[in-house]
């Protein structure tokens, strides 16, 4: 579905889920214009009467929707109006020409990225990443396109948070923000290579939680190689130069 068209009841699994289709119709009635920086994260908790940590719980979900973006020091920005439709993509799709490009720039920004995160990703966040590992195999089993595009952006973004540094959180929100970066089509790649792309999160995660940067940076590298190759599988498109090199080096 393209529109925002959510239920906001208390009715709901947990009050975050209650908050974010709260926050969610906000958006919709058009509160905030794109561009706009949210209310403060204590102006909003006393507005909705809730605490700060579900609020935060909330903001963090929709962010992974592409639906706004946070910036260090300055708060929450609204940078798109638009869900994903229940095949899990957005009106205004990426050609795959550009998909490719993104790839190739995540192959060469993201492992960088891993590799700050496995020396300074806290405890909490590390639990947040365990879970929504957990989430992407769960998204998996149910045949779930848009959860499965949800949490691999979520993915990345928490390890971004972990760098604590407001730029590169803004480059990998730029990266996520796209519904097709991370698995275009994912259900439509052939059994082996979906076993292999989600096992790729897993050896992510688990370089991090060991905290071996090389191992995680690796781990990332063949990452965006194995989609690059499942991608370029399925659409029959060339894979970028600098992917394609390493995956011959790597072979």
């Amino acid at each position: 579905m393209d529109a925002l068209e959510l239920p906001i009841s208390k009715n709901h699994a947990n009050k975050e889920e209650w908050l974010e289709n709260l926050l969610l119709k906000k958006i919709q009635a058009n509160t905030w214009a794109i561009g706009d920086r949210l209310p403060t994260e204590r102006t909003l908790a006393a507005e909705l009467k809730v605490s700060r940590n579900t609020l935060r719980v909330a903001l963090r979900r929709i962010e992974s929707k592409g639906l706004i973006i946070s910036k260090r020091g300055s708060g929450y920005y609204l940078q798109s109006t638009q869900l994903m439709n229940n095949s899990g993509h957005h009106a205004n799709e990426e050609s795959y020409e550009r998909i490719m490009s993104r790839f190739e720039a995540a192959y060469l920004f993201l492992p960088g990225v891993i590799s700050i995160a496995a020396v300074n990703i806290s405890d909490s966040a590390l639990a947040e990443l365990e879970g929504c590992t957990v989430n992407l195999s769960r998204a998996i089993f149910s045949h779930d396109i848009g959860q499965f595009k949800e949490q691999a952006r979520y993915f990345f973004q928490i390890i971004a948070a972990s760098t604590e540094n407001q730029i590169i959180e803004e480059v990998v929100s730029s990266f996520c923000a796209s519904s097709s970066l991370m698995f275009p089509g994912f259900f439509s790649f052939e059994e082996t290579q979906q076993k292999k792309l989600f096992a790729d999160y897993v050896l992510i995660f688990n370089a991090i939680k060991n905290k071996n940067i090389q191992e995680s940076i690796n781990a990332t590298k063949m990452k965006i190689i194995n989609t690059c190759v499942a991608f370029s599988d399925l659409k029959k498109i060339p894979i970028p130069q600098t992917v394609e090199a390493a995956r011959r080096e790597l072979a």
